[in-house]
């Protein structure tokens, strides 16, 4: 036998290189995936017509409300906090697969999924009652979008 089994076996160094690499992956897609690739492509139609209406007298300027930014700064700050739930759930499962029979290692891979599952049911909540009260006060929806 390689390794004694009663032994909690340690992480070597390809293996936290594994982690890393996907951990990287995931911070990257979520950045780049949840960009509005539809904005960045319009934005320079949007700057020509700006040109134009502004070279025959119409004046051009950014028309959102301050209740539009707040639901973009907060729709931002919801994804955000969704990698990070996804980034403890790898996590937890990386600790779990390591524990190797070592009941504390999986109490606490287990705690730590049940903590961010709590913890994603806190921001969902708050994403629907942030949402509600948008449209309820404001007639936009989250984000800024009408």
């Amino acid at each position: 036998m390689l390794w004694d089994s009663r032994q909690p076996r340690q992480p070597n160094d390809f293996m936290k290189k594994i982690l890393g690499f996907t951990a990287g992956i995931i911070i990257l897609s979520s950045i780049f995936f949840n960009a509005n690739i539809e904005k960045i492509s319009a934005a320079s139609f949007k700057q020509g017509l700006a040109d134009t209406g502004m070279a025959i007298g119409y004046k051009s300027g950014d028309k959102s409300t301050l209740p539009q930014k707040i639901g973009k700064v907060l729709n931002i700050a919801t994804t955000f906090l969704g990698v990070i739930f996804l980034g403890l759930m790898i996590y937890a499962g990386y600790l779990w697969m390591l524990a190797r029979g070592n009941e504390q290692e999986v109490e606490k891979a287990k705690n730590i999924i049940i903590y961010a599952v709590i913890g994603l049911v806190v921001v969902l909540s708050a994403y629907a009652i942030t949402q509600t009260l948008y449209w309820y006060f404001y007639g936009i929806k989250y984000g800024g979008v009408q």
